[in-house]
């Protein structure tokens, strides 16, 4: 009875080292999937996030691309085809590798919206052991365009939109004088400039405008909406004294119709202010796209070809 009794309790032991170690496997597979899980995770997770700020740095110059293109174009297809091109240029070709570039357009007010879409899919390496090969990635990238209607530090100082439209583009310095003496206050000719203030229900005055020369411009974002009142006749000689603290700056100057209406913004540089027997200013006006302190405004008037062109990233 004692040898029955002691063969039994041996398979009992041995049946339940079988059990244990059963549970042991079923233990580390369950251990082993976990691990190559956060393996997975880390790794593949490590390599989306790259590609992803890859991704939106090509959706970022695909937008602005399509901006530029329709600035010098006004043609959406050639705003779609710049923003593929530069998509292409980077590594990112629409339909191959699972690539996909979409671009889309929306007139805006005033102005348009370019969107652009890059998608591509991450190929995982661990994470394909547990059945995901890939995971998409997608980014995306919005512009606003067109001309510019706002502006932020404007100095007081208005030119007609001759004086932009002869004189913008490459650098090209004019020297400009007031109005001719007489009740004319307003710049109507391409070498004519005026001092401002932007209001339209005061008296306008050198030491106002002297003021905002000081503070760098207006400390209040500007727009097409604001009125302007142009110094009458006069010596001003303090002003030439004050703008030329800013030479070798650029800033945001209105310009004007013959009426006086202020009808766009341009970035103009300023090189000479003198304000001697002759009461002059010199400067150009820069390139017309993406200048300092220039904005578009939604829900606006809409800036005229004889101002700047803004492209501008919105998300």
């Amino acid at each position: 009875m004692s040898s029955i009794g002691s063969n039994a309790s041996a398979r009992s032991r041995r049946g339940g080292r079988r059990r244990e170690g059963g549970q042991v496997l079923a233990i580390f597979a369950l251990a082993l999937t976990a691990i190559v899980a956060m393996t997975g995770l880390v790794i593949d997770g490590g390599g989306t996030f790259v590609q992803r700020r890859d991704q939106q740095n090509v959706a970022d110059a695909a937008a602005m691309a399509a901006g530029y293109a329709y600035g010098m174009t006004l043609s959406t297809s050639a705003a779609a085809a710049a923003a593929q091109s530069v998509a292409t240029s980077n590594g990112y070709a629409n339909g191959a590798n699972g690539v996909t570039v979409t671009v889309t357009n929306a007139a805006a007010n005033p102005g348009w919206y370019f969107t652009a879409v890059v998608s591509k899919p991450h190929q995982n390496s661990f994470s394909g052991l547990l059945g995901m090969s890939t995971w998409g990635v997608t980014t995306t990238a919005t512009v606003i365009t067109g001309w510019t209607n706002g502006a932020v530090g404007a100095m007081p100082i208005e030119f007609n939109q001759k004086a932009f439209l002869a004189n913008n583009g490459g650098q090209n310095e004019a020297t400009y004088t007031e109005p001719d003496p007489g009740s004319q206050d307003i710049p109507i000719d391409s070498d004519k400039f005026n001092w401002t203030m932007y209001c339209d229900t005061c008296n306008a005055d050198s030491s106002t405008v002297a003021s905002i020369i000081d503070a760098n411009g207006l400390t209040a974002a500007a727009d097409l909406t604001w009125k302007l009142t142009p110094l009458n006749a006069g010596s001003h000689a303090t002003l030439y004294d004050a703008l030329a603290e800013h030479l070798g700056e650029s800033f945001p100057v209105p310009i004007v119709d013959d009426t006086g209406k202020m009808i766009g913004w341009a970035s103009f540089h300023i090189t000479g202010s003198v304000g001697g027997s002759t009461k002059t200013i010199t400067g150009y006006f820069e390139s017309p796209v993406n200048r300092k302190n220039l904005r578009i405004v939604q829900n606006g008037i809409d800036g005229c070809e004889c101002g700047d062109w803004g492209v501008y990233l919105t998300n």
